[in-house]
């Protein structure tokens, strides 16, 4: 017997089962649609949005990232403050503070009092690749939703951050827990 493929983000079926168990229910059900409409409005924004940036300022979504955490902090991050904020691996980070520094956008200095860490800032060139590539971002995050209204737009940012709120919230009790 095989077993169901996963359902692509337009499909309508929630029924994947692992063999053997009982019918999704509908709270299964409901999460299972949330999740792949997440991931369906991601793929929507995303791929236009990276080809803009690349295309416009030569900047992918992940260099556009580390840049907009090195323009709120001027003073710099360390690697590890730069990997906490942008909620990836240290080795993310590293390649690609490595990729931007070699772009002329960043410069990674040994941290004051600590010569095992370093930290990274955003150089003028990096400053003006920046706000090129912001201004690109806020056009293509604008065409993208156009069509939907302010109010539905501000509803879904409010319900979305709640959800990410109530997931930290609950990871860190049941880290707690686990102590």
């Amino acid at each position: 017997m095989s077993l169901p493929s996963l359902p692509l983000a337009d499909d309508d079926r929630h029924d994947i089962l692992v063999e053997g168990e009982a019918a999704l229910t509908e709270r299964q059900q409901a999460e299972t649609r949330f999740w792949l409409q997440v991931l369906k409005v991601h793929r929507l924004i995303f791929d236009d949005l990276n080809s803009a940036l690349l295309s416009g300022a030569g900047l992918s979504i992940a260099k556009f990232d580390v840049l907009a955490q090195l323009y709120r902090f001027r003073d710099g991050l360390s690697m590890s403050e730069l990997s906490t904020n942008l909620k990836v691996t240290n080795g993310n980070v590293s390649g690609l503070i490595a990729r931007l520094q070699k772009d002329g956008y960043v410069t990674k200095t040994v941290a004051p009092g600590d010569r095992r860490s370093f930290r990274a800032a955003i150089t003028k060139e990096g400053l003006a690749v920046f706000q090129k590539a912001l201004l690109l971002h806020r056009g293509e995050t604008a065409r993208k939703l156009r069509n939907i209204p302010l109010h539905e737009i501000e509803r879904m940012a409010s319900g979305l951050k709640h959800f990410s709120e109530e997931i930290i919230d609950s990871e860190t009790e049941s880290a707690k827990a686990a102590e």
